[in-house]
């Protein structure tokens, strides 16, 4: 008896193990929704640093096409994700203008011009330093504003 209840438990811990995802469901009417895991921010702007590497040695159109269409992918990650209440406006007025520097450069692809597409991609770079800044206030700054 003990092993017939062994087995069956350990049938069912093993069928509920392989049924486990990463994402959890939520069975509402007919639609399920999916709850997303947070955003790994490190990671992600980590990610965003090695594509705009990738964009400043661009030497093609297409390669270029290819950074951004990833760049692009990568600040739609960012904007989805949840952060503290205090920092996530000033979160997602840097994530909005990333966008905006980001349309800059594909425009300037589209229009077939190389390097006004690397020189329009160095506003990512400033944006970062900005926001980085806003995010991690230094000491000196906190002092005298």
């Amino acid at each position: 008896m003990k092993t017939l209840f062994l087995t069956v438990a350990l049938t069912f811990s093993a069928g509920v193990a392989a049924n486990t995802t990463a994402e959890s469901t939520d069975m509402i009417g007919d639609q399920s929704m999916v709850v997303s895991a947070p955003v790994d921010m490190k990671a992600v702007m980590k990610e965003m640093r090695l594509e705009y590497k990738l964009g400043e040695r661009a030497t093609s159109i297409e390669d270029m096409n290819q950074v951004v269409t990833k760049l692009e992918s990568l600040i739609d990650q960012l904007k989805q994700g949840e952060y503290t209440p205090e920092k996530q406006a000033m979160y997602q007025e840097g994530f909005n203008k990333l966008s905006v520097s980001v349309a800059l450069v594909k425009t300037e692809l589209d229009a077939g011009d190389l390097e006004k597409a690397q020189a329009a991609l160095e506003q990512v770079d400033e944006l970062r330093v900005e926001y980085h800044k806003k995010r991690n206030p230094s000491i000196w700054s906190k002092i005298f504003g």
